[in-house]
């Protein structure tokens, strides 16, 4: 490809500025002017879309031959990898509508979406042709008061970035703020609902009815209630994670048998999934707040069974090297996107693609990641080569005493 024109993608003023050079270009080309404000349009779109994602944004526009006589429109935008755009934004679905070719590309620093238009022969460009047009684009004055800001202003513009980098930021708080309040609004009101609805059939029946039934609908609410505990404990472990306020109990244990009596425990909470226990081979002994940890393990059990099949089983096993003890709890569930293997372990980071069939708050694994660096381990998850996914978190060895 020759490059012709290139724009850094910043702030949202640069759309304007993708979208008038796209069409310039495409206008110097003697392009109809429907395949210019198509083709200026989508450039628009996956640029709203890359600046929402990144400050490190790149446009470039370009002609590849393709054929004898043959030439296409380039429009290359370029990003770091490890940004997350989605090919199923609405955004990029829009501009996929508008081009006829649309495609992404993943380096290992950079990743790219490129969207081309073939050039009509009749047209007549040559690489001549081409080489005159990226001499008169670099000549060209800047196409916006903005542009010509940003060119011979670069301290402006810098300042400029740093403020728009913190509005960024801090709409994106917002947004995730508004999102988790709304999120903690449905998933309360849920278990108060059925506390009350099961307290009124409990009460209606309470005089006429057997004490089974009555029992049945206590057994309801008891549930109801625990999972209601459950979520505010969850509401204010996040706030004292985040604090760091979360208080420490810290003991030695073996753990084996630490994972012994826990493991009855995971047993009777979860009876519609097997879980097995593979013990460590030798006797370690870690220094850890027991309830912490025994939070640690429900949790990451309980997401397990959660993405789970009913019956599918769960596996917690255990591997001890000199200076640490590494805990593996492994399930053959949904599995875990490539992009969002790092990402789970944000506060109120939830799937896009799971949201909405199962509940929770985003914070379980923040929680669970906080009391593991708390204990100056690590962790992280895997996806299994055949299903689902496993989780991985270390301690510390205060003690081995190999078999």
């Amino acid at each position: 490809m020759t490059e012709i024109s290139r724009i850094s993608l910043e702030n949202e003023m640069d759309i304007v500025v993708a979208h008038k050079h796209m069409e310039s270009v495409a206008q110097y080309f003697s392009l109809s002017l429907s395949t210019q404000t198509t083709i200026a349009v989508a450039v628009a779109e996956i640029s709203r879309v890359v600046i929402d994602r990144t400050d490190n944004g790149c446009f470039i526009i370009g002609m590849e031959r393709t054929g004898a006589g043959k030439f296409s429109l380039i429009g290359r935008f370029d990003f770091p990898s490890d940004i997350d755009i989605r090919m199923t934004h609405q955004g990029l679905k829009y501009a996929r509508l508008l081009v006829p070719e649309f495609r992404s590309e993943k380096r290992p620093e950079m990743s790219s979406i490129i969207v081309s238009i073939g050039v009509p022969r009749s047209l007549k460009v040559t690489q001549a042709r081409v080489l005159e047009a990226v001499d008169f684009f670099h000549s060209t004055q800047p196409v916006t008061p903005y542009e010509r800001l940003k060119l011979f202003h670069p301290v402006i513009s810098g300042q400029n970035l740093d403020q728009e980098v913190e509005l960024k930021h801090s709409y994106l708080l917002d947004e995730k703020k508004n999102e988790f309040i709304s999120v903690a609004s449905h998933e309360l009101k849920t278990p108060l609902t059925s506390l009350n609805a099961f307290t009124k059939l409990a009460l209606g029946v309470a005089a006429t009815e057997s004490s089974e039934k009555v029992q049945h609908y206590l057994e309801k609410i008891d549930h109801q209630t625990h999972k209601l505990q459950l979520l505010i404990q969850q509401l204010l472990d996040t706030s004292r994670v985040e604090s760091g306020k979360l208080d420490y109990n810290m003991q030695q244990q073996e753990w084996n048998s630490y994972m012994k009596d826990l493991f009855q425990v995971l047993e009777h909470m979860f009876p519609t999934h097997p879980i097995s226990w593979q013990p460590c081979e030798d006797e370690v002994i870690v220094t850890i707040d027991a309830l912490r940890i025994e939070q640690v393990l429900i949790n990451l059990v309980n997401n397990a069974a959660k993405y789970s099949a009913a019956e599918a089983p769960i596996g917690i096993g255990c591997v001890a090297n000199d200076d640490s003890l590494t805990t593996c709890v492994r399930d053959n569930g949904i599995g875990i996107s490539r992009e969002n293997l790092t990402r789970i372990f944000d506060k109120y980071f939830r799937d896009e693609d799971v949201a909405g069939r199962y509940g929770g708050f985003g914070t379980g694994l923040y929680i669970t990641s906080g009391i593991i660096r708390e204990h100056h381990g690590t962790i992280w998850a895997e996806n299994n080569e055949a299903a689902g996914s496993s989780f991985y978190f270390t301690l510390p060895i205060t003690k081995l005493v190999q078999a």
